[in-house]
Formats: structure tokens, sequence, C-alpha cells
């Protein structure tokens, strides 16, 4: 459990959202050259870059659980966290794996459609001569990209790490799809950890937390035989 707290922002199509307030604290950090400018210009392009990537997060969860809703996998509740988003269903999901990658891929599906709308977006305004309208519009087009391309490693807990093994777990068993997934993850993370040294202390908290969810992954498999 989050050792920050949380608080029901509201309701989905039923489902509860929940706001883990170190999320809050995140989107703050990563925006506060914006609001620290000294132009109320680029500080409202700060308030619209916080609020358009809360609403990417949300959007890539209740991608996950309305591609669920198809098959019969519901979700209990959505939690925003300091470390992006998580859609808690209410059973485990679908054995098919390609029931299991629709949902996996809806999530990244989302953010590809948002970077590409605000993609044009951006480019409008810049056209029309709006560059404070472009900017944020810009940033938050990048923003999608790299959670689409992020969400697609191969890496627990990570959208692209769960449909490889799905994949995988259909063809040569669970326990050979979890520790593959959980090797490739591995050097996922180690691979972050050295784009981030020294300085990205965000990044390295993230390949630490990737890390650590690969290694309890091999683990719990067992020995190899």
């Amino acid at each position: 459990r989050s050792m920050f707290a949380r608080m029901e922002i509201g309701r989905i199509a039923g489902i509860p959202i929940y706001l883990d307030l170190m999320f809050v604290l995140v989107l703050v950090i990563f925006s506060y050259p914006y609001f620290t400018a000294g132009s109320t210009q680029l500080m409202s392009a700060g308030f619209i870059i916080v609020i358009g990537l809360l609403l990417s997060i949300l959007l890539h969860e209740l991608g996950h659980a309305f591609a669920g809703r198809l098959f019969q996998a519901q979700v209990s509740h959505i939690e925003l966290t300091g470390l992006g988003g998580v859609a808690h269903f209410e059973r485990t999901l679908p054995r098919s794996a390609f029931q299991r990658s629709v949902i996996y891929l809806a999530g990244p599906a989302v953010n590809l459609l948002l970077w590409l709308l605000l993609d044009v977006l951006a480019g409008a305004a810049a056209g029309a001569g709006n560059p404070m309208v472009a900017l944020p519009l810009a940033v938050l087009s990048y923003s999608n990209f790299l959670l689409m391309f992020f969400n697609l490693l191969p890496a627990y807990p990570l959208d692209g790490g769960h449909t490889l093994d799905a994949w995988l777990g259909a063809l040569i068993g669970g326990q050979w799809a979890t520790r593959i997934v959980a090797c490739l993850g591995l050097v996922v993370a180690a691979g972050i950890a050295y784009l981030a040294f020294p300085n990205a202390i965000f990044l390295m908290l993230v390949a630490l937390v990737i890390g650590m969810a690969n290694w309890q992954a091999l683990q719990s498999v067992g020995r190899w035989r």
C-alpha cells in the first residue's frame, strides 16, 4: 500500500478513480519550470500540461478497463500513483492470449491515438500563430509517445511484458514465459538505470521498481530446470 494518502476523485462508467497524492507531487515536479518562469503564459501552459498528463494516464487505464469489459473482466477501481496508473481487475484475466493482449495493449493504443491527435493540434496551433497554445499540446503529444513506448517495453509490470508473457505462456508454458520476460525486464531496468545515471532521480526510482518486480517474478518460478 502507498505511504501517501489517496482520495477518490470520481467515478467513470461506475469505476471509482483514486488519486494518490504522490501522483500530484510528481506532476508538479515535472512541470515546475513552467510555474517558476515568471510568465503567466508559461504558468498557464504548465497547468494545462499537468491536467493533460493526468488525463492521459487516466485514459490509458480506462482503455484497459473498457477492453476488459469486452471479455467480462471488470475493473474494481483505477488508482493513479506516483509511478503511473493501475487498473485493478476484480478477477484473473481470461486465459486466451489474444484476449489478454487486447486488454493489455488497449492502454498503449490510447496513448498512440492521443500522441497523433495532439501532434496534429499542436501543428495547427503553431501554423495559426499561437505558440503558447502549441507548446503544451506539443509537450503532451510527446509525453503520450513516451507513455506508449515505455509501456510497450518487455518487462513486468508493463503492458509489453504482460503481453509477451501471455503469448510465450501459450507457446512454452507459464514458468518459462515468466523466466524469459523477467530476464528481459532486468535488462530493461538496467538500461533505464544507465540512462538515468547520475541525475535523473525519478528514472532511477522507476528502474528500481521495475528491477524489483522482475527479480521477484524470477524468484517466484524457482530453479531453472
